[in-house]
Protein backbone atom coordinates (compact mmCIF):
# COMPACT_ATOMS: atom_id res chain seq x y z
CA UNK A 1 0.00 0.00 0.00
CA UNK A 2 1.31 3.48 -0.74
CA UNK A 3 2.46 5.49 2.24
CA UNK A 4 0.22 8.34 3.25
CA UNK A 5 1.84 11.71 2.68
CA UNK A 6 2.89 13.52 5.82
CA UNK A 7 0.73 16.39 6.97
CA UNK A 8 2.28 19.84 6.58
CA UNK A 9 3.45 21.48 9.80
CA UNK A 10 0.73 23.39 11.63
CA UNK A 11 2.96 26.45 12.10
CA UNK A 12 4.91 28.02 9.24
CA UNK A 13 7.60 30.73 9.37
CA UNK A 14 6.39 34.29 8.98
CA UNK A 15 7.84 36.43 6.16
CA UNK A 16 9.28 39.13 8.44
CA UNK A 17 11.65 37.98 11.16
CA UNK A 18 12.42 39.86 14.37
CA UNK A 19 15.01 39.06 16.98
CA UNK A 20 13.67 38.83 20.54
CA UNK A 21 15.08 41.35 23.00
CA UNK A 22 16.87 40.03 26.06
CA UNK A 23 14.44 39.90 28.98
CA UNK A 24 11.38 40.37 26.77
CA UNK A 25 8.14 38.55 27.58
CA UNK A 26 6.57 36.13 25.10
CA UNK A 27 3.46 38.33 24.88
CA UNK A 28 5.53 41.35 23.90
CA UNK A 29 7.52 39.38 21.32
CA UNK A 30 4.35 37.93 19.77
CA UNK A 31 2.88 41.43 19.61
CA UNK A 32 5.95 42.87 17.83
CA UNK A 33 6.19 39.86 15.51
CA UNK A 34 2.53 40.16 14.54
CA UNK A 35 2.69 43.89 13.85
CA UNK A 36 5.81 43.48 11.72
CA UNK A 37 3.88 40.94 9.61
CA UNK A 38 0.67 43.03 9.46
CA UNK A 39 -1.27 40.61 11.67
CA UNK A 40 -3.36 41.22 14.74
CA UNK A 41 -1.36 40.16 17.82
CA UNK A 42 -4.40 38.37 19.26
CA UNK A 43 -4.76 36.34 16.05
CA UNK A 44 -1.10 35.30 16.02
CA UNK A 45 -1.21 34.40 19.72
CA UNK A 46 -4.29 32.18 19.27
CA UNK A 47 -2.82 30.67 16.08
CA UNK A 48 0.36 29.69 17.92
CA UNK A 49 -1.56 28.26 20.87
CA UNK A 50 -4.09 26.30 18.84
CA UNK A 51 -7.10 24.45 20.23
CA UNK A 52 -8.27 24.00 22.87
CA UNK A 53 -6.13 26.56 24.78
CA UNK A 54 -6.48 29.45 22.35
CA UNK A 55 -5.77 32.02 25.07
CA UNK A 56 -3.07 30.09 26.93
CA UNK A 57 0.69 29.96 26.40
CA UNK A 58 2.07 28.87 23.01
CA UNK A 59 4.70 26.17 22.86
CA UNK A 60 8.22 27.53 22.50
CA UNK A 61 8.81 25.41 19.39
CA UNK A 62 5.72 26.88 17.70
CA UNK A 63 6.83 30.43 18.44
CA UNK A 64 10.36 29.63 17.28
CA UNK A 65 9.08 28.19 14.00
CA UNK A 66 6.88 31.21 13.31
CA UNK A 67 9.69 33.60 14.21
CA UNK A 68 12.24 31.76 12.08
CA UNK A 69 14.70 31.38 14.96
CA UNK A 70 15.94 28.25 16.73
CA UNK A 71 14.24 27.49 20.05
CA UNK A 72 17.58 27.94 21.83
CA UNK A 73 17.67 31.60 20.77
CA UNK A 74 14.27 32.21 22.32
CA UNK A 75 15.27 30.29 25.45
CA UNK A 76 18.23 32.61 25.92
CA UNK A 77 16.22 35.79 25.34
CA UNK A 78 12.65 35.47 26.59
CA UNK A 79 12.10 36.11 30.29
CA UNK A 80 9.29 33.55 30.51
CA UNK A 81 10.67 30.89 28.16
CA UNK A 82 10.25 28.28 30.90
CA UNK A 83 6.47 28.85 30.82
CA UNK A 84 6.53 27.92 27.11
CA UNK A 85 8.45 24.71 27.66
CA UNK A 86 11.95 26.21 27.53
CA UNK A 87 14.68 26.33 30.14
CA UNK A 88 15.66 30.05 30.34
CA UNK A 89 19.31 29.39 29.58
CA UNK A 90 21.80 32.13 30.58
CA UNK A 91 23.43 33.69 27.54
CA UNK A 92 26.93 33.98 28.93
CA UNK A 93 29.03 33.87 32.06
CA UNK A 94 28.78 37.00 34.16
CA UNK A 95 31.46 38.69 36.28
CA UNK A 96 31.65 37.85 39.96
CA UNK A 97 31.13 41.47 40.97
CA UNK A 98 27.48 42.45 41.06
CA UNK A 99 27.05 46.09 39.90
CA UNK A 100 23.61 46.17 41.56
CA UNK A 101 24.72 45.30 45.09
CA UNK A 102 22.54 47.41 47.35
CA UNK A 103 20.45 48.48 44.36
CA UNK A 104 18.37 45.40 43.65
CA UNK A 105 15.28 47.56 43.20
CA UNK A 106 16.96 49.17 40.17
CA UNK A 107 17.78 45.77 38.69
CA UNK A 108 14.17 44.67 39.20
CA UNK A 109 12.88 47.85 37.56
CA UNK A 110 15.13 47.29 34.54
CA UNK A 111 13.91 43.70 34.26
CA UNK A 112 10.28 44.84 34.37
CA UNK A 113 10.88 47.47 31.68
CA UNK A 114 12.57 44.87 29.47
CA UNK A 115 9.42 42.74 29.46
CA UNK A 116 7.90 45.10 26.87
CA UNK A 117 10.74 44.48 24.42
CA UNK A 118 12.85 47.52 25.27
CA UNK A 119 16.32 47.10 23.67
CA UNK A 120 19.41 46.94 25.86
CA UNK A 121 20.83 50.18 24.42
CA UNK A 122 17.62 52.05 25.22
CA UNK A 123 17.63 50.75 28.80
CA UNK A 124 21.30 51.68 29.20
CA UNK A 125 20.67 55.24 28.03
CA UNK A 126 17.54 55.56 30.16
CA UNK A 127 19.30 54.52 33.37
CA UNK A 128 22.74 55.95 32.52
CA UNK A 129 24.37 52.51 32.73
CA UNK A 130 26.56 50.43 30.46
CA UNK A 131 25.02 47.80 28.21
CA UNK A 132 26.96 45.20 30.20
CA UNK A 133 25.29 46.34 33.43
CA UNK A 134 21.87 46.10 31.77
CA UNK A 135 22.66 42.62 30.53
CA UNK A 136 23.68 41.64 34.06
CA UNK A 137 20.35 42.88 35.44
CA UNK A 138 18.47 40.81 32.86
CA UNK A 139 20.54 37.66 33.32
CA UNK A 140 20.92 37.45 37.09
CA UNK A 141 17.36 36.19 37.82
CA UNK A 142 18.15 33.16 35.65
CA UNK A 143 21.38 32.40 37.49
CA UNK A 144 20.13 32.90 41.03
CA UNK A 145 16.64 31.45 40.36
CA UNK A 146 15.20 34.31 42.43
CA UNK A 147 11.91 35.84 41.42
CA UNK A 148 11.93 39.39 40.09
CA UNK A 149 8.20 39.76 40.46
CA UNK A 150 5.25 38.86 38.27
CA UNK A 151 5.82 38.77 34.51
CA UNK A 152 2.49 40.49 33.89
CA UNK A 153 1.26 43.97 34.65
CA UNK A 154 -0.94 44.09 37.77
CA UNK A 155 -4.52 45.08 37.03
CA UNK A 156 -4.48 48.30 39.01
CA UNK A 157 -4.47 52.01 38.27
CA UNK A 158 -4.71 52.94 34.59
CA UNK A 159 -5.02 49.32 33.44
CA UNK A 160 -7.90 48.66 35.84
CA UNK A 161 -9.61 51.87 34.67
CA UNK A 162 -9.20 50.76 31.06
CA UNK A 163 -10.69 47.33 31.76
CA UNK A 164 -13.54 48.86 33.76
CA UNK A 165 -14.37 51.07 30.78
CA UNK A 166 -14.50 48.00 28.52
CA UNK A 167 -16.71 46.18 31.02
CA UNK A 168 -19.14 49.11 30.93
CA UNK A 169 -19.27 48.62 27.15
CA UNK A 170 -20.33 44.99 27.78
CA UNK A 171 -17.13 43.47 26.41
CA UNK A 172 -16.47 39.89 27.50
CA UNK A 173 -13.22 38.75 29.09
CA UNK A 174 -11.98 37.41 25.77
CA UNK A 175 -12.89 40.62 23.95
CA UNK A 176 -11.07 42.64 26.60
CA UNK A 177 -7.96 40.48 26.23
CA UNK A 178 -8.05 40.85 22.43
CA UNK A 179 -8.47 44.63 22.70
CA UNK A 180 -5.51 44.92 25.07
CA UNK A 181 -3.37 42.59 22.97
CA UNK A 182 -4.12 44.38 19.69
CA UNK A 183 -4.22 48.04 20.68
CA UNK A 184 -2.19 48.43 23.88
CA UNK A 185 1.21 47.40 25.23
CA UNK A 186 0.22 45.94 28.58
CA UNK A 187 1.62 42.52 29.46
CA UNK A 188 -1.55 40.84 30.68
CA UNK A 189 -2.94 37.31 30.34
CA UNK A 190 -6.50 36.20 29.71
CA UNK A 191 -6.45 34.31 33.03
CA UNK A 192 -5.58 37.48 34.96
CA UNK A 193 -8.42 39.37 33.26
CA UNK A 194 -10.84 36.55 34.00
CA UNK A 195 -9.72 36.47 37.65
CA UNK A 196 -10.12 40.24 37.95
CA UNK A 197 -13.65 40.18 36.56
CA UNK A 198 -14.82 37.15 38.56
CA UNK A 199 -13.05 37.73 41.89
CA UNK A 200 -11.06 40.93 42.48
CA UNK A 201 -13.59 43.29 40.96
CA UNK A 202 -16.57 41.70 42.72
CA UNK A 203 -14.70 41.68 46.06
CA UNK A 204 -13.77 45.35 45.73
CA UNK A 205 -17.36 46.18 44.82
CA UNK A 206 -18.66 44.37 47.91
CA UNK A 207 -16.17 46.21 50.15
CA UNK A 208 -17.16 49.53 48.58
CA UNK A 209 -20.86 48.84 49.09
CA UNK A 210 -20.33 47.84 52.74
CA UNK A 211 -18.32 51.02 53.35
CA UNK A 212 -21.05 53.15 51.79
CA UNK A 213 -23.67 51.36 53.89
CA UNK A 214 -21.69 52.18 57.05
CA UNK A 215 -21.35 55.78 55.93
CA UNK A 216 -25.09 56.05 55.33
CA UNK A 217 -25.92 54.44 58.70
CA UNK A 218 -23.48 56.47 60.81
CA UNK A 219 -23.27 59.68 58.83
CA UNK A 220 -19.46 59.49 59.01
CA UNK A 221 -17.62 59.59 55.67
CA UNK A 222 -15.34 56.63 54.86
CA UNK A 223 -12.11 56.62 52.89
CA UNK A 224 -13.98 55.22 49.90
CA UNK A 225 -16.29 58.22 49.83
CA UNK A 226 -13.37 60.34 48.65
CA UNK A 227 -12.51 58.11 45.66
CA UNK A 228 -15.28 59.30 43.42
CA UNK A 229 -17.74 56.57 44.48
CA UNK A 230 -20.88 58.23 45.84
CA UNK A 231 -23.85 56.60 47.47
CA UNK A 232 -27.07 56.88 45.51
CA UNK A 233 -29.18 56.59 48.67
CA UNK A 234 -31.35 59.60 49.52
CA UNK A 235 -30.01 61.96 52.14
Amino acid sequence: MPMKSELPPRVAPLPVRLRPCLGESANSYIRRLARANHLKPSFLHCYLCGPPQWFGKPLLEHLATAAGHPPEALERALADANALGGTNRPRRRLPRKNPFTGHRDLADRIAQEALNGTPIRTLAKRHNLSCWDIRFALEIPRLTTTLMGPLTDPITGALADLIENMIRKNLSGRQIWMELMDHHDYVVTYDSIHHYIRHTRSRDSEQRNRALDREYATGAPTALSHTGNRSTRPE
